[in-house]
């Protein structure tokens, strides 16, 4: 059970920065891009805040088998739930120190609730924050297909410095299992960020 505070696990990483990144995971199908986004932020050092949805919850339980909290905890600096809309993120007075945010996976509902300014729960309070303040945001949606809502609510945050980032795996790498195409996936992400990492192939032509 997550406290009506952030929960703090002292994760360690390959090396030490203190560069912020917000991650939210919302309850579109690919909990396991949010998981395996923790785990590389882990990995590189980043100072990660993981907000996550009842719905992410439900759907790692279908998709993974995983209880999502416990999975994260073991990666996290910071752990919220969507509906402490009081906790740190929820300011612009903190978002605007960090390098980023991912959501990874975002719903259709997450894209719509941010494209029509309702801050209703943690994750699109957070993620208007990094837009009136123009800091980076990359919504990596995976539903499909799109319909003209989805496509003029991603057009109307794409307009406004958003980046939208549809969950489309890369077949040029040769992916060998499904893990290559999740990291593919979180990589790119990663990249929009400005996040060195080398967790995919790339293309050398």
């Amino acid at each position: 059970m997550v406290s009506g505070l952030a929960e703090e696990t002292g994760a360690k990483g390959w090396r030490q920065k203190t560069e912020r990144v917000i991650i939210g995971i919302s309850g579109a199908s690919g909990s396991i891009y949010g998981i395996r986004t923790v785990m590389v932020l882990n990995k590189l050092g980043y100072e990660t805040h993981v907000i996550i949805s009842k719905s992410a919850e439900k759907v790692a339980q279908k998709e993974l088998g995983l209880n999502l909290l416990e999975e994260i905890k073991k990666y996290s600096s910071y752990i919220y739930t969507q509906s402490q809309i009081e906790a740190s993120p929820s300011s612009s007075s903190f978002t605007v120190t960090a390098k980023g945010m991912i959501i990874i996976p975002c719903s259709i509902k997450t894209l719509a609730q941010i494209a029509n300014g309702i801050g209703s729960n943690l994750i699109s309070r957070t993620a208007l924050n990094f837009i009136r303040t123009n800091k980076k945001i990359v919504l990596v949606i995976r539903e499909t297909p799109l319909g003209a809502i989805e496509l003029e609510n991603a057009l109307k945050l794409a307009r406004l410095g958003a980046i939208i980032m549809p969950a489309s795996p890369a077949f040029y790498i040769l992916p060998k299992s499904i893990d290559d195409m999740v990291n593919f996936i979180v990589g790119k992400a990663l990249d929009l960020l400005g996040i060195e990492h080398d967790i995919y192939k790339r293309w050398k032509g």
